[in-house]
């Protein structure tokens, strides 16, 4: 099976990142490129299944399932599929002017390879793009751009983690705690209640859900405290003292200090900022 989509050049060359072809292989053991001065387009590939080889300087790697390759424009490419177990993969080759600072200098000089195996939304968010297909052209530029953007994003944030980075299953426990400290951040929540929600120890738990999130559970608590505060300070004429307790602040001191670090002011600067005066 070969899925092939080439989609003509956009009017608005502005747009960060837009795709140039893409589609889906499985069942092709003669599947096989060798490009010598590589493509004039960044070339993605992810594996969902099978195997296939790919050349990267002197080293000839296997890929499987979970697995995949970026390569930079003029990067030399050289991969083929298992004649016996042909990978089934998803490609696209795309371009724009944005994606260095995106893709951190990714792929620019040989071939990166990496594992995406547990990042289940991006096999979904590819789906989408295949099923997409090429738009008309008066609504579908803007659309393929930011399908594709998204993709690149979601998949920069997963494999751009620390050591720390969890596996693919505690990654989905994480973030489903996640969820849960956000509807529950009302709560005086504790960090062994988080941690206990994960079914993790504490120190277990901190270290993991920082290296997803870049910040600790405590610091995320905050962080949705402070959201909903925001609204409440808009919609209500409520004290800061009642808007610090509704959302879960021991006390509006420490609420005004989280508040003062995260915004770089007050509540009561920020309700000025946008017009409310409460008296």
């Amino acid at each position: 099976m070969r899925i092939n989509y080439f989609i003509p050049s956009p009017r608005f060359t502005n747009l960060i990142c837009y795709p140039e072809s893409f589609g889906h292989y499985a069942d092709e053991p003669s599947h096989s490129e060798n490009r010598t001065h590589g493509l004039s387009t960044y070339n993605w590939h992810i594996v969902r299944g099978g195997k296939g080889y790919i050349q990267v300087g002197e080293t000839l790697l296997e890929l499987g399932q979970g697995t995949g390759f970026l390569c930079g424009p003029g990067v030399p490419q050289r991969y083929y599929a298992d004649q016996d177990e042909p990978w089934d993969i998803r490609w696209v080759h795309f371009t724009g002017p944005g994606l260095r600072t995106l893709l951190q200098g990714r792929g620019e000089r040989e071939a990166w390879v990496f594992s995406w195996e547990g990042a289940d939304r991006l096999d979904r968010l590819w789906s989408d793009l295949l099923a997409t297909g090429i738009h008309p052209l008066q609504d579908g530029e803007a659309r393929l751009s930011a399908m594709l953007y998204e993709m690149l994003a979601e998949f920069i944030m997963y494999v751009d983690g620390s050591e720390e980075r969890p596996q693919p299953g505690m990654r989905t426990k994480l973030m489903e705690t996640a969820q849960w400290i956000r509807t529950h951040s009302h709560q005086p929540l504790t960090l062994e209640q988080m941690a206990s929600q994960a079914e993790y120890s504490p120190s277990h738990f901190s270290r993991q859900f920082h290296g997803l999130f870049g910040k600790t559970p405590i610091e995320f608590l905050n962080e949705c405290r402070i959201l909903q505060s925001k609204s409440l300070l808009i919609s209500t004429g409520w004290t800061v003292k009642k808007v610090a307790e509704t959302v879960g602040f021991a006390s509006s001191t420490y609420f005004i200090q989280r508040f003062r670090k995260n915004e770089g002011m007050t509540p009561e600067q920020f309700r000025e900022l946008r017009g409310v005066h409460v008296k």
